[in-house]
């Protein structure tokens, strides 16, 4: 029983479960990176509400201010990464985006006939 790689990844659905968890991974990293600084948005509007001014900025940023920059560049670097892993093994092996050969991969599952 001799086949490509293509062909066995395809028919073992290894290929769907890894641009599926890469595409989790992606999905993680994202709303990770961008969670520092949207609560740092959040706080800032909220204050301004609160105070009924402009808040504080200091000049130079601070050093949480440089960590949260590092942080979250690292995570959309990895989130980009994942995507893009993604896309390639699901090109590579499906000839068609992440999403959709994930939806094909899901449909030929539901339509088998188990016994």
């Amino acid at each position: 029983m001799k086949g490509n790689l293509r062909q066995v990844l395809a028919d073992s659905h290894v290929a769907a479960v890894t641009v599926a968890a890469l595409l989790m991974w992606a999905l993680d990293a994202t709303f990770r990176g961008l969670w520092d600084p949207a609560y740092r948005l959040g706080a800032f509007v909220l204050t301004g509400i609160a105070i009924w001014d402009i808040p504080y900025i200091p000049p130079t940023p601070t050093v949480a201010d440089r960590l949260m920059l590092i942080t979250t560049g690292y995570f959309l670097y990895s989130a980009i990464v994942c995507f893009l892993g993604a896309g390639l093994l699901s090109q590579w092996v499906y000839g068609m985006g992440p999403l959709r050969s994930l939806m094909t991969c899901g449909s030929k599952l539901i339509g088998r006939k188990h016994a």
